[in-house]
């Protein structure tokens, strides 16, 4: 099997539902664009369109995998299309006040989420509502340092779907590894400009 890559620089949070048809596709009144619903292009006619018109508005209704959904090319087709993983960002400082090295808490909080949507936003909040913020790497691995002893609830926000969470997640002197998190739906759907990352051999 092997894959064109393509990413969205920036999805957009426009409802597909809200959207009128125009002719195959749907205009978007923010941007009043036509958005295209790739579920009715096959990887042929969706690379065509792609690449005869830059900055093409669609809607990608994608795996776990980051595969996306597209209609049946010819027999023997071996092209998939596939969101390109995104670059590590890293993990963003808590949002908690600095503390000197010898002040801060030793808890920590670390785990993996199992899907393709891993580079989500994970939120930490104590039982006094303080939070702490972090993201999910490329790899699906995220971790909170110098976390206070308690509870915590983890809400992770994915750039795609619906939001989770996990309650009771206990910090103490030491690393709370969370069990694999994956995300509660196998599929989610994205809507933006889609842009080729990898051409095809």
């Amino acid at each position: 099997m092997r894959d064109l890559s393509v990413s969205f620089p920036s999805p957009c949070d426009e409802k597909w539902e809200a959207m009128k048809p125009a002719g195959c596709a749907r205009n978007c009144a923010r941007c009043d664009k036509p958005v295209h619903d790739l579920s009715s292009y096959s990887i042929d006619e969706a690379e065509a369109l792609v690449r005869g018109n830059p900055g093409s508005c669609v809607r990608a209704l994608v795996s776990d995998d980051g595969s996306v959904a597209l209609k049946a090319g010819p027999p023997g087709s071996t092209w998939r299309m596939v969101i390109a993983a995104a670059a590590s960002v890293g993990m963003l400082a808590a949002s908690a006040p600095a503390l000197a090295s010898g002040d801060r808490p030793a808890g920590a909080i670390a785990g993996n989420v199992e899907s393709f949507w891993s580079h989500a936003r994970v939120t930490a909040t104590d039982a006094n509502g303080q939070t702490w913020r972090t993201r999910v790497n490329r790899n699906g691995r995220y971790r909170f340092k110098a976390l206070p002893g308690g509870t915590y609830r983890l809400t992770f926000v994915p750039d795609c779907g619906d939001s989770w969470s996990i309650e009771n997640v206990a910090v103490g002197a030491g690393e709370t590894i969370v069990p694999q998190t994956p995300h509660p739906d196998g599929m989610c759907i994205v809507v933006g400009m889609l842009r080729i990352e990898e051409h095809r051999g």
